[in-house]
């Protein structure tokens, strides 16, 4: 089936649409692929189509209230700023078009969240100081249990059934005993917990902020994470040779999903890729200053019964220019590369149970946040926890 004719919601090029905007592209510009996403974006169905001569392209959608070409992004760019200190309309607003960006693609670019560019940049600081640090030093803080789920984690330890590269630091709310001390890493630990928060409550306010189009009490998140634990993860992709990143079933992650409600990105450098659609088709979302990559995962789309889209992405060879591939060469080294997630899960006692609209089946069985977090985070950590992931039905 041609991308162009790809209905992402029903999977299916014939389901029935109202003509509601048609977007002609300039000086008679072709729609290939890798132009698709940035047509999409509008309202709860979209599908865009060329015209019979194939050289404009004409936008179909159910709603006509939002419709965004993005010149610089694969991806929806949404300002929070109007649902953070709005009118309950401009809220509202708000909080349709991240519905919509998740419903339809299951990532958004952030802006205007409240925390600003230089602190990001701080934030990253702080990380390299972290990862800069001897090899001995951290592996004295080695995560060492799937509950709690906090410490280092060396190169190559975590797995999503292929190979990662790369070392990681998780950072949690209630426990960091596996932190360094502010003799080992001045300031470490205080400016981590003072970041963690401020993502924390950038969290909750984009799930309140889909709890208004869901229908259900603006306090239903809130609720849901009153004693979550998310993690807060600092990631290093140390410089390694291209041809290993190239290779079948290796990258810098593999291609995965994100297992609990939502995560929050933040992003130095390019190589991060997203399939939209879970065609094979991986698109770059390329890093935006001042914004906040958030994808939707496997737990929310559990609870919106499949409403909300948790896509397959993956970390790979960055895009560089014909002429820096080639100064690189097949076995040369990609350069270092920086990120921290932010990773959203409920309370551990918190059941997630399909909300199912009228006339709908659920499509998952209940299952509970904390057993399902364990088995999962069990199942990544295999190689250096050395227990079997816990076994729930799902």
């Amino acid at each position: 089936m041609p991308l162009w004719a790809y209905d992402p919601l029903a999977h299916s090029a014939h389901r029935h649409c109202i003509t509601t905007k048609v977007l002609h592209l300039p000086h008679g510009r072709k729609v290939e692929e890798r132009d698709i996403p940035k047509l999409i974006y509008a309202g709860r169905y979209g599908r865009c189509q060329p015209s019979a001569g194939g050289q404009e392209a004409e936008f179909y959608s159910t709603e006509s209230a939002y419709l965004t070409i993005m010149p610089e992004s694969n991806f929806p760019i949404l300002s929070f700023q109007e649902f953070l200190s709005g009118s309950e309309e401009e809220k509202r607003a708000v909080a349709q078009k991240l519905y919509n960006a998740f419903h339809n693609f299951g990532w958004v670019y952030l802006k205007d969240f409240g925390i600003t560019q230089q602190e990001i940049d701080e934030m990253f600081s702080m990380s390299k100081k972290y990862f800069e640090r001897p090899i001995e030093a951290k592996l004295k803080e080695t995560l060492k249990d799937a509950e709690v789920n906090q410490g280092y984690t060396p190169d190559g330890a975590e797995a999503n059934g292929g190979t990662d590269h790369k070392e990681c630091y998780e950072h949690r709310r209630f426990c960091n005993d596996l932190s360094p001390s502010d003799e080992e890493l001045k300031g470490f630990k205080a400016f981590m917990d003072d970041f963690y928060e401020r993502c924390f409550n950038l969290a909750v306010s984009v799930l309140q902020a889909l709890a208004l189009v869901m229908d259900l009490d603006i306090n239903y998140f809130s609720t849901a994470l009153a004693k979550a634990d998310p993690q807060l993860r600092l990631l290093h992709y140390m410089p390694i040779q291209r041809s290993i990143i190239e290779a079948e079933g290796h990258a810098r992650i593999i291609p995965h999903t994100d297992f609990g409600l939502c995560t929050l990105l933040f992003q130095e450098s390019g190589g991060l890729e997203v399939d939209p659609f879970h065609t094979g088709n991986f698109l770059p979302a390329t890093p935006i200053p001042g914004t906040c990559v958030i994808n939707v995962a496997d737990l929310l789309q559990r609870l919106s019964n499949d409403r909300l889209r948790s896509t397959l992405h993956r970390v790979t060879t960055p895009p560089l220019s014909k002429e820096a591939l080639e100064k690189i060469g097949e076995h040369g080294l990609l350069p270092a590369r920086y990120s921290t997630a932010f990773f959203v899960h409920p309370s551990a006692d918190i059941d997630i149970d399909p909300i199912a609209r009228d006339g709908e089946v659920k499509k998952y069985s209940k299952v509970n946040a904390g057993e399902w977090r364990v088995m999962n985070t069990a199942k990544n950590y295999s190689s250096i926890l050395g227990s079997e992931a816990t076994q729930i039905k799902v």
